[in-house]
């Protein structure tokens, strides 16, 4: 037998190791790890050059969820493979019943008060991979509690992101935050109007069969609150509905309502996809990425 040359072979032994926790995703030339004590392995767009700017696609996953996991749900990589995007898929800390979280609001879902700065953790993860590989953009996509991390740091840092996609995901209540101001060029929120964790309409991640819960967690907004905090920062209008289309694989016919604010300064988008009957975890059909990862680069 002809063994592989040394060097290399410790490098992706080592690589594999350290990926204990993340996701699967297949080594391919030109990955590394970043993240430090919670590492997430970056995976370039095939014959990537670490010179040439690329768009950065941070993908989070729900709370008790994994890099794995979302994936599996919302499968992206084939997508961002062919339309040239490099992709991260962090995880969150574990609480206390070892699932794993994002410290993303006061609504969810860090329930047991853990003393984690996903905020920190998520900006110093960006800014690694950009001193590793030149960066021309930096979208996010989270479902669920991955969801209201990426609209936590769409709001706190509106500059830093082009892009948002959040399926079920939230804001706090009380006052609802004017978020995007001066970015992100485009929002896009997608919500089932059946979600029982996460409601369309908004409500409390305290009313969840989850052990230990606390029961004065503080409310989320609901998909149309959610969607008018972007449409309020970036100076649009009405919401204006669209021609209907499947999305939702679980749900018979054109369930997906897009919802698209007028009037937005700047050429910007805020999006709402409406999904009349559908429940948490959507079953995206063939063409989910490729739709979400146009509206995302803007193309």
């Amino acid at each position: 037998m002809r063994w592989p040359p040394l060097r290399p072979f410790l490098a992706v032994l080592v690589l594999a190791v350290l990926l204990g926790g993340c996701g699967s995703t297949v080594l391919v030339p030109g990955s590394f790890v970043a993240g430090g004590a919670r590492p997430a392995l970056v995976v370039p767009p095939p014959d990537h050059d670490p010179t040439v700017p690329t768009p950065l696609l941070v993908v989070l996953h729900g709370y008790q969820s994994s890099p794995d996991q979302v994936e599996e749900l919302f499968p992206l990589a084939t997508a961002a493979e062919v339309l040239g995007v490099a992709v991260v898929r962090p995880q969150g800390a574990i609480d206390n019943l070892s699932r794993r979280f994002w410290n993303a609001s006061e609504a969810c879902c860090n329930l047991n008060d853990y003393p984690v700065n996903d905020v920190g953790y998520l900006t110093d993860l960006i800014d690694e991979i950009s001193d590793r590989m030149a960066v021309s953009e930096v979208m996010l996509f989270g479902h669920s509690n991955g969801g209201f991390m990426a609209y936590r740091l769409a709001c706190d840092f509106p500059e830093r992101f082009s892009a948002v996609v959040a399926v079920a995901g939230g804001l706090d209540t009380g006052p609802v935050p004017t978020c995007g101001v001066g970015g992100p060029a485009r929002v896009l929120h997608i919500h089932g109007t059946e979600d029982r964790v996460i409601k369309y309409d908004g409500g409390s991640v305290s009313d969840l069969p989850i052990p230990l819960m606390p029961n004065d967690i503080p409310p989320y907004t609901g998909a149309e609150a959610t969607i008018g905090a972007f449409m309020e920062g970036a100076g649009c209008d009405l919401l204006v509905a669209g021609t209907p289309f499947d999305l939702d694989q679980r749900v018979d016919g054109a369930e997906t309502v897009p919802l698209e604010a007028s009037g937005c300064l700047d050429g910007r988008r805020v999006v709402l996809w409406r999904m009349e009957e559908s429940r948490h975890e959507p079953r995206p059909g063939a063409g989910f990425a490729a739709r979400v990862l146009w509206f995302a680069l803007g193309w």
